[in-house]
């Protein structure tokens, strides 16, 4: 089992004859846009902040795995984005998406 974040998106990848990659997501921070090379944007497409559950098996049972969305006072942080000047942040924490 590979844990992994900072890529501000959940995803569960089973890899072929390999292991299983499990991401929940980000704590506040649902998307997220950088122009270092290579320019990306990563996008989770709502304002909820997550995190995960792993539950192994044991022998002959498979693991579990949870990824737990719950709410809190984005639009708070998105007001204070826009107090420091950030709108595209306060966009962000909104929706979960970058702007344009």
């Amino acid at each position: 089992i590979v844990l992994c974040g900072h890529s501000h998106r959940s995803e569960l990848i089973r890899m072929p004859d390999g292991p299983v990659v499990f991401n929940p997501g980000s704590i506040g921070c649902p998307a997220y846009g950088d122009d270092t090379p290579p320019a990306h944007v990563s996008e989770q497409g709502s304002p909820h902040a997550r995190y995960g559950i792993v539950e192994l098996g044991g022998p002959g049972r498979a693991d579990r795995f949870e990824t737990i969305a719950v709410d809190y006072d984005h639009e708070a942080a998105a007001r204070q984005a826009e107090q420091a000047g950030r709108p595209e942040w306060a966009y962000a924490l909104r929706t979960g998406f970058m702007s344009g």
